[in-house]
Order: C-alpha cells, then structure tokens, then sequence
C-alpha cells in the first residue's frame, strides 16, 4: 500500500504543493499558486521603500488552489503526513481567535496590520534598540544571532508597531510567525494556549533559546517598551521541532483540499530550512539556497553556539538533534533582477548579459561592487548599507557591470564561509539549490572560482517543498522513518558539480582583497584609510585582462 505525504512551501511569491511518495521514495507532482495582492505577492508603500507586506488571506486561497490542482491529477487519498514551510521572520498580528488583524473591516487598509514580510525593514530603528538594551543588560541573547539583532526578525517589527501603530499594537492579542500560522489553520486552532510555535522561526528569530528558560523575559522586553511583554505572555514555555506535530487537520480545511480529516500535520518551519533539510544537509555540509537572496545553512553543536558574523543559532532547528547555523545575504537574484528590470528598464534579458559577461575574463570588467542593494545580513547585520559599484569609465557596458554584480554576490559568499571556518565550522562540501542553480551556468562557476570549494548543484529542484513533505512523512509515519533515511531515498542522478578553475582561482583570491578593503571601510570595520589605490588596482586587473587575450 503506498502512503503519500504532502509538502506545502510558501514562498516570497508563491505556494508550491508537493506530493511524495513515502513507499517508493519519489516525488510524484508538484504545483504552484501565486499571491494575487501587490507587486508579486508583496505589498509595496512607495513612501516607504523599507516596507514589505503581504495578505494573510492570499496564503490561504493560493494554498487552496495549489494543492486542488495537485489533487486533479493525484489522488491524495493516500495522503498520511502534511509538512508546512514559510518565509521568516514574517510575523502576523491576530487577534483571541488567532484571526488575522487585516481581516477586520477597521484595518483591512492598514498595511500594518498584514503579515510583515522577512524582507521589510522599517524596524531598523527597533532592531537597533534590542541589540544595545541586550549588550547592555542580556549579553547572552546576542550570543545566538551572531553579535546583533535584525530588523527581519519578530520582536523588531513588533517594537516597531507598538511604536508607530499603537491601534494595531494594542489589538493584537499575539503575534504569529507565518511558519505557524499556517499549521495553525490547517489544524483549526483557535486559542494561542493551544498554539505551539516551532524551534526554527523560535530560535532564529525570535530570541528562544533554553539557556535563558525561553524567550526574552518580561522585564528586558518592558525595558524596551512598557507593556511588551504582554505578548511574551501569549507565548509558550517551550518550542517543538518538525519531529513532532502541530495537531491533526480539520474537517473543514481536510474539505477544502480534498484530504482526510485528521491528518498529522507537522510543525512548520522556515523555507530555507526546509530547504537545507530536502538538498541533504549533514554535518560538514553547507547548503546555500539562492533565489531573491541567499540563505546559508550548516549543522554544528552546542560548542558552536557563541559564533560571530553569522545570522543566527538554534537548538533543534533544520534537522532535529542539531544546531542549526544560518546565514545569508539579503539580495541576491533581487540584486539582478533590479539590475535588469529597473536600470536597464527590460531593455535586455538574463539571457543577454549572461552570454556576454560570459565573454569576459576575471578582473576584465575593471569593476568591484559591494551587493548591499537590501542592506547585508551578514556579516555585518546592516539594513542600512546600500549597494557600491567602483571602477567605471567611458568603456564601461552593460554586461561588465551585470558580471561585477554576481562576482559582489559571490565575494559576499565567500565572506560568510571564511568566517564560519575561521570559528571552527567544518565545511567539507557546499551544495547549492533554488531557482539560479539550474538557471544561471555562468554564476555558478563564478561562485565556485570565488569560493574555491566545489559547488554541487542538488538534484531536485524543489528542494524546499521537499523538506516539508519529509516533515510531513515523518509525522505521518509515527518516526518509523528517520530524516537521515528520508534524505537517502531520492533520486541517484548524477549531479552537476562546478568545480574551481585555477586560473580564475588565482585572479579571484587577488580581487578578493579588494572586496575585503571596500567590505571593512563601507561597513563600518575599519577607519577610512586613503582609498585612491582601489582604482587604480582594478584597472591594472583590466588592462592584464584585455592585454592576455591579444594575439
């Protein structure tokens, strides 16, 4: 008898609905639905370019369509597990019922009042303000979120709402991260003293850890802003990890579906840990999810727990047993696309400045960029860096700087490696899956030079949908079958490796110490020194460049 589980991944744009069966190890289908509010999914404020905000009643219409159409050509009978992943930290304000703030009449135009979005940054300010109360008064917290606090994650955006919105503030009853929510619905969860919340949204985001007994207590929160920890109080004492479940589906939502009521629906978790979690992560792997930006995964113990320039740590998170390492950067197909689609205004595709960036050798192009177009994540925890391109002149043309960004981005990954292994995280291997690894060859061989490790391209292109439906799996079998065994059972295609070039090798780790010079000053690390030398060096590497490609 076969027995299928269900993955659903919300993403920044869409939902994609997995179906895999757990006998024979394979996916049978997949399927998609967009958000049909905003640009993409996103609501946008042009008075507020920080600002990211999505429905919460998109997620569930465009859940209900994907797994519908799944369903037209699967039957979904044989269904025994669900699996739930989401973006994060995109926390929801809902009132007693756990009902969305935006669903009320007074608050359906308050964009404060919808799911604020990982990618919205309007509460640098507060961020800011956790980070210096904890040096202050809880070092210890920013042990876990390597040195500062973001503005992507739960307790800023809440500070910020209490701050500027104090209507919306005042009639939350709590705050719901998106990878719960959803869980939460499914089950038909209607009190948050039945809510549970997961370890990864929890210990990434929000300041959970065991150490401290939890979240933040009441008296830090209060510091921050009188009466915060009310919120605190609509937490639990505990999280849980995908091993266990977040309830059973209901009827109405097995109806709409078209699934069996009752259903173990596991705890949800972030999309890139899913991620990590289906492209096989272990111990000595680092997974690097790039899509609109990057996220950095890799698993290390509790001697890992006090790393700097990474994003966050957390108990149970990814794969349960482990910690779970996360960095990333925050534009990365973004930093293209804007590229593309507002300077160059769609005049030319991808396709075009790929294929002649391709024509260019290392340090050709004259060019360093810095990618902190969305501010960077890591290392350096900044919303509010901006994006830097040095060393144009009149020769300068559209695909030179099209190939100086993906090498920003690409030094940018290499920053967050090297500091991970200068701490002692082991990373024997780097696998790479989203949309850019099976769409982009060119940027994945710039991104194996700059690394210097080769770079496996994961087989299976929804990675991320995948790992849910392995939460699911594992949940709806009862743990008769183990993660490491789940990740074991998927297709033996051969996989596409990149592997260093030396030459390019070589010119790279050079420009390398470039991008470090122009990392360290216009971040902050270092004092100004003179800089004039940068110019110059970028086009001694251009004109080596161009001099070696004549006859």
């Amino acid at each position: 008898m076969n027995n299928y589980s269900l993955g659903i991944d919300f993403g920044s744009t869409a939902v994609r609905a997995l179906l895999y069966n757990i006998t024979e190890g394979s996916i049978l289908g997949t399927t998609s639905s967009p958000y049909n509010m905003g640009t993409d999914g996103v609501i946008q404020d042009p008075d507020q370019p920080l600002l990211a905000r999505q429905c919460p009643m998109e997620y569930l219409h465009a859940m209900e369509r994907a797994v519908t159409s799944l369903s037209e050509k699967h039957d979904l009978k044989y269904v025994v597990g669900i699996g739930v992943d989401a973006t994060g930290s995109t926390p929801i304000p809902v009132d007693a019922e756990l009902r969305p703030l935006a669903n009320q009449a007074r608050f359906a135009n308050n964009l404060n009042a919808h799911a604020w979005m990982w990618k919205d940054h309007t509460a640098h300010k507060a961020a800011n303000q956790i980070t210096e109360l904890s040096r202050k008064a809880r070092p210890d917290y920013l042990k876990t979120v390597g040195g500062a606090y973001s503005s992507e994650w739960f307790w800023a955006k809440i500070l910020h709402c209490a701050q500027t919105d104090p209507e919306v503030y005042e009639a939350a009853a709590t705050w719901i991260e998106f990878s719960d929510y959803i869980p939460a619905v499914l089950c038909g969860i209607s009190h948050h003293d039945q809510l549970k919340r997961n370890s990864c949204a929890a210990g990434h985001k929000a300041l959970y850890h065991t150490h401290w007994g939890g979240f933040p207590d009441a008296e830090f929160l209060d510091k921050l802003h009188p009466g915060l920890s009310q919120i605190l109080h609509s937490l639990p004492k505990t999280t849980q990890d995908i091993s266990e479940t977040s309830g059973n589906l209901c009827a109405e939502w097995a109806d709409k579906l078209g699934l069996a009521a009752g259903i173990p629906v596991a705890m949800g978790m972030l999309d890139a840990h899913s991620g990590g979690l289906g492209a096989g992560i272990k111990p000595g792997t680092l997974v690097k999810i790039l899509g609109t930006s990057s996220c950095d995964l890799a698993l290390g113990n509790n001697q890992n727990m006090g790393l700097t320039g990474v994003a966050s740590v957390a108990e149970n998170s990814i794969v349960p047993g482990h910690l779970g390492i996360e960095a990333g950067q925050s534009a990365v197909g973004d930093l293209l696309a804007w590229y593309v689609d507002t300077l160059l205004e769609k005049r030319w595709t991808h396709a075009e400045l790929t294929e002649r960036a391709n024509l260019l050798k290392p340090g050709e192009t004259g060019l360093m960029a810095l990618d902190w177009n969305n501010g960077n994540r890591s290392i350096l925890a900044n919303p509010m860096l901006s994006g830097l391109v040095v060393g144009q002149d009149l020769s300068t043309q559209n695909h030179d700087i099209y190939r100086a960004l993906i090498e920003a981005s690409a030094f940018g990954a290499r920053k967050i490696i090297d500091t991970m292994e200068i701490q002692g995280i082991s990373i024997e291997e780097v696998v790479c899956c989203g949309g850019i690894t099976h769409k982009n060859p060119l940027f994945m061989q710039i991104y194996a030079d700059v690394i210097g490790k080769p770079l496996v391209v994961s087989t299976e292109a929804e990675t991320v949908a995948l790992g849910a439906a392995w939460a699911g799996a594992y949940v709806g079998m009862h743990g008769e079958i183990g993660f490491e065994a789940l990740q074991k059972s998927v297709s033996e295609a051969e996989p596409i490796v990149y592997q260093p070039q030396s030459d390019s090798r070589i010119i790279y780790n050079q420009l390398y110490s470039v991008y470090n010079q122009l990392h360290d000053v216009f971040g902050g690390v270092t004092d100004p020194d003179k800089l004039d030398h940068i110019m110059k060096t970028l086009r001694t590497f251009k004109n080596e460049a161009k001099t070696k490609q004549k006859p």
